[in-house]
């Protein structure tokens, strides 16, 4: 079984444009559908909008090609007036391709900012992306992570817990660290 990587994409972009995004995603049938189905049809929606060869069957091997994953799923999504937010989950990999893709809809539509945040469920990588009108980067970090704290080696609950609220908050700064890099390499390298 593969480990799922959860992966959360926020844009930035004006209301026409969002407005533009979101009604081609959250359609009607979406809208109207329990929410396995809500999912299904929602990510079906957006990689039929920014994949001209989406294919009408499953196929791993374009998935990993074109989404970075040999499955990704729209999971949840959050919009606001000129703020969507995605969620993502995935198999072993975070959906990097389809963070280009995401980005290269909205570079062609104008001013935007997208930031990415990964991890999966068992801590081997972590990851971060920014995108705006002058490209996409996307780091995944597999060796420079915290280690997981040993709950066996801390002689209380309460130091073991401490132990994990640091943990969480060096995975935080780690993706944050990949976002800014990302800015960086974005700015020098556009």
């Amino acid at each position: 079984m593969a480990n799922n990587v959860y992966t959360t994409m926020s844009i930035e972009s004006s209301k026409e444009v969002l407005k533009n995004f979101v009604d081609k995603i959250i359609t009607s049938e979406v809208e109207q559908s329990d929410w396995y189905e809500k999912s299904n049809i929602a990510g079906n929606n957006l990689y039929k909008l920014i994949y001209d060869n989406y294919p009408a069957e499953y196929s791993r091997d374009w998935n990993t090609e074109n989404l970075g994953a040999k499955w990704c799923f729209l999971h949840d999504w959050l919009i606001e007036d000129d703020v969507i937010e995605l969620t993502f989950e995935s198999a072993w990999y975070p959906p990097e391709e389809l963070f280009h893709e995401i980005a290269n809809w909205f570079i062609k539509r104008g001013e935007f900012e997208m930031e990415a945040r990964s991890e999966d469920e068992a801590y081997q990588n972590v990851s971060g992306g920014y995108a705006n009108q002058n490209g996409s980067e996307f780091i995944v970090e597999d060796m420079d992570i915290p280690e997981w704290p040993d709950e066996d080696k801390f002689e209380t609950t309460e130091l073991y817990d401490e132990a994990m609220e640091t943990f969480y908050d060096e995975i935080i700064e780690l993706k944050e660290n990949l976002i800014n890099e990302s800015k960086e390499d974005l700015s020098i390298y556009p």
